[in-house]
């Protein structure tokens, strides 16, 4: 990742700012995190978390994993994800997000009340 003039953010800074401009969306469950994450997360490891920052020769790339409410319209929710996590992130952050990448890693457990 090339150098960028400006002040760098945290893994944890990036994922709570996203999550912030996200966690509304309908269809928005949660942010994916695997096993690996979550323990990683307990014992301070360095580890890739649902929300990444990166680059390529276009610029800044956002990349957010996801787990959705069962029945929601995937490509929508991709969509308003990609959409309002770039913008909240540039305003927030002052960083123009070029590119986002939305992975559906999972679906809701549907709830039987």
């Amino acid at each position: 990742m090339r150098e960028r003039p400006g002040p760098s953010f945290s893994a944890e800074v990036i994922t709570s700012t996203v999550w912030d401009a996200i966690k509304g969306i309908p269809g928005v469950a949660d942010l994916y995190r695997n096993p690996l994450q979550t323990l990683g997360e307990r014992v301070h490891m360095e580890r890739h978390g649902p929300v990444r920052l990166g680059e390529d020769d276009a610029g800044p790339v956002l990349e957010v994993h996801l787990v959705v409410d069962p029945g929601a319209g995937i490509p929508a929710v991709c969509e308003a994800v990609a959409r309002a996590g770039a913008t909240y992130l540039e305003r927030t952050t002052g960083t123009p997000i070029t590119h986002v990448e939305v992975h559906v890693d999972d679906v809701a457990a549907v709830d039987d009340e």
